[in-house]
């Protein structure tokens, strides 16, 4: 088996409705236990090639996990970069969906060309704000220094958007406001994007998948440090005995998405938009912010375990480390899946609310699986 796994999910219907949705993962919660026994910066160099799946961001909630075990403090510029670098990385991710998934569900190929130019942005940007050095090793102010950048990244990501996935600037875009400049937006443009949430607003499925769940509020150090010394929490967690959401959706906000939850809740157009939405913002968020004379002065604060916390492409993330004598003797990894893809979560509530045909369901459901995103491969089955 492989260190990602697997996700079955099933449904069970009667009578054009949802009466059942399983969900049952193979995800090996247990291969962060690779790590104990090494040392810090050994377990930093192997976790992106062991999670690879959002690499980036799985390295930056380590090494911050890390250096609060160990009482390090990154430099407020080195946060800035780590920023920078995990933004696009959210972006690449996002792309990713919206050039390789989407297509099929128009039934069309995937289009793997325009990843290129993203990919390639994305080397260059990490390269010209590390000058080929690790971001995600312990260091402190005066050993990483401050990138200057010759390029203007925020120009570049933002022409690439423009020509895939907006039709339009990212600027522009995000001064859409209501749902009829929305559909304007999409009838006007042939992006994939565009075609998409036209296919979903004519076939008045914009309200699909509706549910209520509250969000996954930023964990308490406390609260979290209590329950995961069970591991039970790990593979299901509740956060105060509720199913939690931790999505684009959770954190992003603008002028449309308010209009749109107001109509649709947190329904499939709302959940398309959000990703479009985050896209967008983010590639404004290319270069590292400023350090400030406050964050650099902040003292130290140790807490062996060390948590460390990243919004990830796919939702908040979160690592505890503990260290003993140099070496780490207990290291957890609790990724967005889980809470999104626990058997009472989200995702089944927002299965559960299906009706119609088999074929319709199973296109809504594989559009709402999507949409929410799991970081594995997963099996749909419906009866």
């Amino acid at each position: 088996m492989g260190i990602e796994g697997r996700l079955s999910i099933g449904l069970s219907t009667a009578c054009g409705c949802v009466e059942q949705v399983s969900i049952d993962s193979s995800r090996p919660l247990s291969a962060a236990r690779v790590f104990h026994g090494k040392r810090v910066p050994e377990a930093l160099k192997m976790l992106p090639m062991l999670f690879s799946i959002c690499g980036v961001a799985q390295a930056c909630a380590g090494v911050r996990a890390c250096e609060q075990a160990l009482g390090v403090k990154a430099a407020a510029h080195m946060e800035g970069l780590r920023e920078a670098l995990v933004a696009m990385e959210t972006m690449r991710e996002h792309l990713w969906r919206i050039l390789l998934d989407w297509p099929s569900f128009l039934g069309q190929m995937p289009a793997k060309n325009g990843m290129t130019g993203m990919l390639a942005l994305q080397c260059d940007h990490r390269l010209a704000l590390t000058a080929g050095r690790d971001p995600f090793q312990l260091c402190v102010a005066d050993h990483f220094p401050a990138s200057r950048l010759s390029r203007d990244f925020v120009k570049e990501a933002g022409l690439i958007l423009e020509r895939l996935v907006f039709g339009i600037s990212p600027a522009q875009w995000l001064n859409i406001d209501s749902s009829n400049t929305l559909e304007k937006w999409a009838t006007s443009v042939e992006t994939m994007a565009a075609r998409l949430l036209r296919y979903i607003m004519r076939r008045q499925w914009s309200e699909v998948g509706r549910c209520e769940v509250a969000a996954l509020p930023v964990m308490d150090a406390g609260h979290v440090q209590q329950m995961l010394e069970n591991d039970e929490f790990i593979r299901r967690p509740q956060w105060f005995g509720d199913c939690r959401e931790t999505t684009c959706l959770t954190r992003v906000d603008s002028p449309l998405l308010q209009h749109l939850r107001s109509r649709y809740g947190n329904g499939l157009l709302v959940r398309l938009v959000a990703r479009l939405t985050e896209l967008a913002q983010l590639s404004g968020n290319l270069i590292p912010t400023m350090m400030t004379v406050a964050e650099e002065e902040s003292p130290v604060s140790m807490h062996n375990p060390g948590f460390g916390q990243v919004a990830a492409a796919r939702g908040q993330l979160l690592h505890r480390v503990q260290v003993e004598n140099e070496r780490i003797v207990r290291y957890q990894i609790l990724a967005p899946t889980e809470w999104n893809f626990h058997p009472q979560g989200v995702l089944a509530m927002s299965l559960a609310a299906l009706q119609g045909d088999v074929a319709k369901m199973q296109q809504q459901a594989e559009l709402l699986i999507n949409a929410i995103d799991p970081c594995v491969g997963y099996e749909l089955s419906i009866d």
